[in-house]
């Protein structure tokens, strides 16, 4: 984390938001693949929305809920795990040039 100290701020800043793209992607993509059916299936969404947890149109499409089967938890873990694995990564260890 000491090697961090000496990156400007802006770089950091710059793969911050480059993750935050990419994970929307990587997430919608998710979402096509699994499907609105499984989805359903697989996940239990919100049922109350107030004005401020409504979501757009492409936050309602990427809002999966939450797992309530096994299959469920493995999207979750596919998910969570690649976005926060490759943004470690990315931010942390991958060389700043």
């Amino acid at each position: 984390m000491e090697a961090l100290a000496n990156v400007e701020g802006s770089l950091i800043c710059a793969r911050v938001i480059q993750v935050f793209i990419g994970a929307f992607f990587y997430i919608f993509l998710i979402a096509k693949a699994v499907g609105a059916e499984n989805k359903a299936k697989w996940f239990k969404r919100r049922m109350k929305y107030t004005f401020f947890n409504k979501r757009g149109i492409f936050g309602e499409y990427i809002n999966f809920g939450y797992p309530i089967t096994w299959e469920g938890v493995g999207i979750f873990i596919a998910i969570y795990g690649v976005v926060f694995g490759f943004g470690y990564w990315y931010v942390f260890l991958h060389a700043y040039n």
